[in-house]
């Protein structure tokens, strides 16, 4: 965070100021505030410039700590149509004071100067005052404990918080300067024409027929222009608003004269004070609008004061020593549980010792140790020996007698043994025939004999010896053996 930022918020004041709204009118300062304030409606500048009878009227009112947003009239300043700059338009106002030389008596140091674009063509529409008038406005403000915030042309205002009505034409008189017209298209004025041949008032006791007519010549003159210039525009309602005039008679001469429609601007009222309409409209202005107090004119706050430097310092402090406060209970806090955990350690290891010793006493000795290998390997040769008594099945358990007796029985004459190989698995006999055909006769007869039965062989050789007599061998399946 930079030190600028961190600086605005011990310096940032608590309290919202009050905004209050002076429209300065060539007669008098009117003002617009909440009902806290005691200002008064208006009041009259007396021979002194605007800054001071604003002043004295904030003092009066004993009004302090207040953010004061003016309204000028347009005697106060200057107003021109310019091509528009090449430029972007966030550098027009630093631009314009130079590009307006030539129009101005004034050096370009000296005005300030704002503008915004015109619709429907190349132009734009610029105003200019001078910079040392709002720079006294600013610092007598300031000196009284008041801001000033915003500096605004009357055409800013007129042409807001009309309802609906966007584009229209107003022609309008303050007391004490002469009759102008003005058009307003989107609500931002695009022409203003003084009508400096019209004397005030033309209604009333005083008004004639060819003051009506000239003012109505005038005003028609005007709107010819405009539609002839600004095509595409509708501009078909004139606004009313003259101070020191009867409106009713007024909106109905110039309704007879002109070819535009002709209305009051606001409602029915027959005496309006136009200093008094720009006071009620004024807080409604938007934020975007041309103000000749620009940034760049506004006192910058001096934050690396004495003091200033000391509040910091002194917060620092009192959040060092909150620090060092918290660091210093939490390192009691923890030595507090480096004690427990001391204590339960002392308390684990002679828990440990304890059972290690019991431990110690349950341990068998090495003759008992010695002796239980001898009983396992006693217990495992008895075991060997069991699985081996197992694998005689009940035929080796019982002998071959039955199997002799078997062969016994099938004797024939024809056939003769002469070798007999029994085991618990396997059966092999050699032997001669008197002709081969006996031969698997004989071995057909195995299963009438129970010891005989179910046994298979694999292999059968027939021959002849020497003497050229026949000889069988019969030998059993070797994958039979256990």
């Amino acid at each position: 965070m930079k030190i600028e930022a961190l600086l605005k918020r011990f310096t940032r004041k608590k309290s919202k100021q009050i905004a209050v709204f002076a429209v300065v009118q060539p007669d008098a300062i009117y003002f617009s505030s909440s009902e806290s304030l005691a200002l008064p409606e208006h009041y009259p500048l007396a021979n002194n410039t605007w800054p001071h009878a604003l002043v004295n009227a904030l003092l009066t009112a004993g009004a302090k700590g207040l953010s004061v947003h003016v309204v000028l009239h347009a005697q106060l300043f200057q107003s021109y149509q310019i091509d528009k700059p090449s430029i972007p338009q966030q550098e027009w106002s630093s631009a314009l004071p130079f590009l307006l030389k030539d129009l101005i008596t004034e050096k370009s140091s000296d005005v300030i100067a704002d503008a915004y674009p015109l619709e429907g063509g190349n132009k734009a529409q610029a105003y200019v005052i001078n910079k040392k008038v709002v720079l006294e406005a600013s610092s007598l403000l300031e000196s009284m404990g008041c801001s000033l915030e915003s500096v605004v042309p009357e055409q800013e205002v007129w042409g807001r918080n009309n309802g609906e009505l966007k584009n229209y034409l107003l022609v309008q008189r303050s007391k004490g300067s002469h009759f102008k017209l003005e058009a307003f298209v989107n609500e931002r004025c695009i022409f203003q024409r003084t009508l400096r041949g019209v004397v005030a008032p033309i209604t009333g006791v005083a008004s004639t027929a060819l003051q009506l007519d000239g003012l109505a010549l005038e005003l028609q003159r005007s709107i010819d222009y405009l539609s002839s210039h600004f095509k595409g525009m509708s501009l078909h309602q004139l606004k009313v608003c003259c101070d020191e005039e009867e409106h009713a008679e007024l909106v109905q001469a110039l309704g007879e004269r002109l070819s535009v429609k002709v209305t009051p601007l606001v409602g029915e009222a027959e005496h309006i004070v136009s200093g008094q309409v720009l006071a009620e409209k004024a807080p409604f202005v938007p934020t975007d609008v041309i103000n000749f107090y620009q940034e760049h004119l506004k006192p910058k706050k001096e934050l690396m004061t004495l003091s200033t430097i000391a509040a910091v310092w002194g917060v620092v402090t009192v959040v060092m020593l909150c620090l060092f406060a918290w660091f210093q209970f939490q390192n009691i806090q923890y030595q507090q549980q480096i004690k427990q955990a001391s204590q339960q350690n002392t308390q684990l290891t002679g828990q440990f010792g304890e059972l290690k010793q019991k431990y110690a006493t349950h341990l068998p000795s090495a003759e008992k140790v010695a002796a239980s290998a001898r009983l396992k390997k006693e217990i495992e040769s008895q075991q060997a020996s069991l699985a081996a008594i197992a694998k005689y099945d009940a035929s080796r358990q019982l002998g071959y007698s039955g199997v002799m007796d078997g062969l016994a029985k099938l004797s024939r004459r024809d056939i003769s043994l002469s070798e007999i190989e029994i085991n618990e698995a396997t059966l092999d006999v050699k032997g001669m025939a008197r002709d081969a055909n006996v031969i698997p006769t004989w071995i057909a007869q195995f299963k009438d004999e129970v010891s005989l039965t179910g046994r298979s062989f694999e292999q059968l050789t027939i021959g002849r010896d020497e003497q050229d007599i026949v000889t069988f061998e019969l030998k059993s399946k070797r994958g039979a053996e256990k």
